[in-house]
């Protein structure tokens, strides 16, 4: 495989995100297909997670980069919670995810708090990530393996192994018929395995050459995407249903009051 620059990581992780999300909108689970775009789809979070390190580790301005973080997680609120309707109830999209694992970060390596303050903030962000994230804590520990472990080999050593640890904790909850996460669905402990495809990105992660890549695309591109990709999806779905373009406007304004 040839070198990888950061613009075309953001746009495999963009495309494997669509393959994820036409996936759960369009197709049955259990088809094959549907578990080809959702290993695809694995793809994404790990990218994204090494690029929040490795902006936190470049950025020159952290609170501009935060506060983006923060105005791009809530213009997603609505775009995501139209698309996935009940599946998440309350918990929140990705962006927020990404953006508890900036705020780690930032709280363990300020010069201004004390080990126990950095202890009790750090415990709260993960109860925070537990409680209403939609990936909880995995993101974040995600961010701190590609932050805190340099070596490739190791970094990739930690996160086969927590990905590993991830499929089995969610296979034995299943098992026990656990509503844990996010989805209404009567999991089985094999529907799980489609998670180990997070360990893919590492294929791709290896050959990035620390280059930004010659394009038109801002850094913006991926959080402008995320939200305007749901939006779309979810017009399409109706379409398909049947529904009109005014009951579709009429629901999305509903949602926005409710929400």
């Amino acid at each position: 495989m040839k070198e990888l620059n950061r613009t075309q990581l953001k746009l495999i992780a963009i495309c494997a995100m669509v393959c994820d999300h036409l996936a759960w909108g369009f197709l049955d689970f259990y088809t094959p297909l549907a578990q080809i775009l959702h290993i695809i789809g694995r793809l994404t979070i790990p990218i994204m997670c090494f690029f929040i390190a490795e902006g936190y580790r470049h950025t020159s301005n952290l609170r501009r980069y935060i506060h983006r973080m923060i105005c791009f997680w809530l213009i997603s609120i609505l775009p995501f919670y139209l698309f996935f309707g009940d599946m998440y109830e309350y918990r929140q999209n990705i962006i927020f995810d990404l953006l508890l694992g900036l705020c780690t970060l930032t709280v363990l390596n300020a010069s201004t708090f004390k080990k126990w303050q950095k202890g009790l903030l750090t415990a709260a962000i993960f109860f925070l990530s537990a409680a209403v994230g939609g990936w909880p804590i995995m993101p974040i520990l995600f961010i701190l393996i590609f932050y805190y472990v340099p070596d490739f080999k190791k970094q990739a050593l930690w996160f086969c192994t927590l990905t590993v640890l991830l499929v089995i904790f969610l296979a034995v909850t299943s098992s026990l018929n656990q509503t844990y996460h996010f989805c209404h669905y009567s999991w089985m402990w094999y529907d799980r395995l489609y998670m180990l495809g997070f360990m893919l990105s590492l294929l791709f992660l290896k050959h990035y050459n620390r280059e930004k890549g010659q394009t038109p695309f801002t850094s913006y591109f991926f959080y402008i995407f995320y939200p305007a990709h749901f939006l779309l999806l979810y017009m399409v779905q109706k379409l398909i249903a049947g529904v009109s373009a005014e009951q579709i406007y009429t629901c999305m304004f509903a949602m926005l009051r409710s929400k």
